[in-house]
């Protein structure tokens, strides 16, 4: 009853500040305001060139500690009298996941949803069936498909699922995913950085691991970790036997595992844990080999063409439980179900044939990587922003 009341409340005070004017203000946030990065970060910083005098602000949850440029303005992401006023008196909104339930949208307002997934193996929202029991899920669902302008696209396997997993019939513009862009330009310097900024030597080679997380995880319970059991020892030496060259492992979890790595103290040796490090695609950037197991990074990592691996033990559980678009089989990188097999996949790699699989991939997805996808987003922002009309695409 208190919920019901307090939501009533919110809600009200959404419709009481429709009385105010629209400033020309940006708010953006990301993983429910735990992070500051993904499309909208680079949407924001490529919008600062083109439109700098206007106010930019990120929603953080009240937990975590957020480093933002000194230019962002950073608001609460629990609703409160100044997340409200502020959300209702912006021009425009842009968000990657869900948009709450109670949120509400005023004429003049534009609401952007980027998503923070383009090619992905697991199911989301609405192709979930433990989703679909959860009637808080469902009307946030329902909200964001009700509220959104425009959904950002990677490629038609992407726009497919907008339509059927958040039931959207709006305008799905398949332009590219901002955060890709470095991706396909030439991103040295940023490799260096990483370098740098990790310690890591200019010569030494990088294998980045990033599995995703399994349910449970978020809450620190009691999980199966053998899931992630990958022998590292015997992987670099594998790789530097392959490959060549010397070579250092990096392991990024999920950011919603961190209560459970933390509580257990997980670690290993020779092994470096970047999991704190904000920018996953600058890590991407940096990585010279990609190994995960349901994660869309593997797709970023592949942009660049650089050999990627999937070691995945747990595939018929997490298919029977949180869904998969597609066989591990059917994917285009050498798919591990063991140690063995993942040690097999490297001392047989070929190049060639995985090009030439990932290549038919794309095709077949229709996957869609310009490379100026963010100047692209910021320049129809722009228009908005000086009160002119703009046409998202198909």
């Amino acid at each position: 009853m208190i919920k019901f009341i307090k939501d009533y409340f919110y809600i009200l005070l959404f419709y009481f500040c429709r009385v105010l004017p629209i400033q020309k203000k940006v708010i953006a946030t990301t993983m429910r305001g735990r992070k500051y990065g993904d499309n909208p970060r680079f949407i924001l910083e490529e919008l600062k060139k083109e439109f700098p005098k206007i106010d930019f602000v990120w929603l953080v949850a009240e937990d975590v500690d957020i480093e933002t440029p000194a230019w962002i303005r950073t608001i609460p992401y629990h609703f409160s009298l100044k997340t409200i006023y502020e959300i209702s008196t912006a021009r425009v909104l842009i968000d990657t996941h869900r948009f709450r339930s109670i949120l509400r949208k005023r004429k003049g307002q534009v609401f952007i949803e980027t998503w923070h997934g383009g090619l992905g193996i697991k199911k989301i929202e609405g192709d979930i069936q433990r989703v679909l029991d959860t009637p808080w899920e469902v009307a946030e669902i329902k909200n964001t498909s009700k509220l959104a302008d425009v959904f950002i696209s990677n490629s038609d396997h992407l726009s497919n699922i907008y339509r059927r997993a958040f039931g959207y019939q709006g305008p799905i513009w398949k332009c590219g995913y901002p955060k890709n862009d470095i991706l396909l330009q030439n991103h040295s310097h940023i490799a260096e950085n990483v370098r740098k900024e990790l310690k890591i030597g200019q010569n030494q080679k990088i294998l980045l691991y990033a599995p995703t997380y399994r349910d449970g995880f978020a809450w620190g319970d009691e999980q199966d970790f053998s899931v992630f059991d990958i022998n590292y020892e015997q992987t670099r030496k594998t790789v530097q036997e392959h490959f060549g060259g010397e070579w250092v492992i990096l392991v990024k979890w999920h950011p919603t595992m961190l209560p459970y790595i933390k509580r257990n103290h997980i670690h290993y040796d020779n092994v470096m844990d970047v999991t704190d490090y904000n920018n996953m695609q600058e890590l991407l950037c940096a990585a010279d080999i990609v190994i995960s197991d349901y994660s869309s990074c593997i797709f970023d990592a592949a942009l660049r063409e650089i050999p990627c691996f999937t070691y995945a033990k747990d595939f018929e559980k997490y298919k029977g439980t949180q869904g998969t678009y597609f066989e591990m089989e059917d994917l285009p990188f050498p798919y591990a179900r063991n140690n063995e097999e993942l040690i097999s996949n490297i001392q047989h790699y070929n190049h060639e044939d995985y090009l030439k699989r990932w290549n038919e991939f794309k095709i077949k997805t229709g996957l869609v990587e310009t490379g100026h996808a963010t100047k692209d987003i910021a320049i129809k922002i722009k228009e908005i922003l000086l009160g002119n009309n703009v046409i998202w695409g198909k």
